[in-house]
């Protein structure tokens, strides 16, 4: 299920995302059960006010690399499995608009911390992706601190807690498009020793992700992803 809901695309990374969820629908080995844009609020459509609301509302002065990776949908979102009945591999994203993401994704709301230094650190931590439909209990999370301009990005898995991610926010829509969200592909951007049991549990998917998916999709680099689930394994 695809498409653009009679939405004309109108920035470039609304083109990149529809180009993708047009790859995963294309790919034959693949069973798709979501690959979809959501709905566009007209109050949330135009991104110079969307940027200058966070930057007066919020104390997020985002930078022009944010601002240049908007997309006006309350979310865009896939879910799909290979058609392989012995596969590990399992795959889902779902971006959230970055205004509903920080005003309304808390993540202090579904899950306090279990000391002062992460209670705190969850009061900052908005979540922006994660795994609805798949229930992995994992989530991608923009920490807006007031005065950023490159927020964080932290990784959180109910196995092992909030890791920090080597990624901003452009850099992980990025990686987004190229991973097509195979569980646990995150992991590949957080310090190698965090590769504790929430790792263990998506290794194999991952190895069958840098095996398959340069002939799924040859238009994608994974020599880097490759390199850094060698180094975690």
């Amino acid at each position: 299920m695809t498409g653009n809901n009679d939405t004309v695309l109108q920035f470039p990374f609304e083109e990149c995302c529809d180009k993708v969820l047009r790859e995963l629908e294309e790919a034959a080995e693949l069973d798709v059960e979501w690959a979809r844009f959501g709905e566009v609020s007209q109050l949330l459509a135009e991104p110079s006010s969307v940027f200058r609301n966070l930057a007066a509302g919020e104390e997020l002065p985002l930078s022009e690399r944010v601002q240049g990776h908007f997309f006006r949908h309350d979310r865009i979102a896939a879910h799909w499995r290979p058609r392989r009945a012995d596969s590990r591999m399992v795959g889902e994203f779902s971006l959230t608009h970055i205004m509903r993401a920080i005003v309304e994704h808390y993540m202090d709301d579904i899950w306090e911390g279990e000391d002062d230094w992460e209670r705190e650190l969850y009061s900052e931590l908005r979540f922006f992706d994660d795994t609805p439909r798949s229930g992995s209990g994992r989530m991608a999370l923009l920490r807006a601190t007031p005065g950023a301009m490159d927020p964080e990005v932290w990784f959180f898995d109910t196995r092992q807690g909030a890791m920090r991610m080597e990624l901003d926010y452009p850099g992980y829509l990025d990686a987004v498009l190229i991973t097509k969200g195979v569980i646990g592909w995150q992991y590949l951007y957080c310090e190698p020793a965090l590769s504790g049991l929430g790792f263990v549990s998506c290794s194999a998917g991952l190895k069958e992700m840098v095996e398959t998916f340069p002939t799924l999709f040859p238009d994608h680099d994974y020599t880097d992803l490759r390199a850094r689930l060698e180094e975690r394994l």
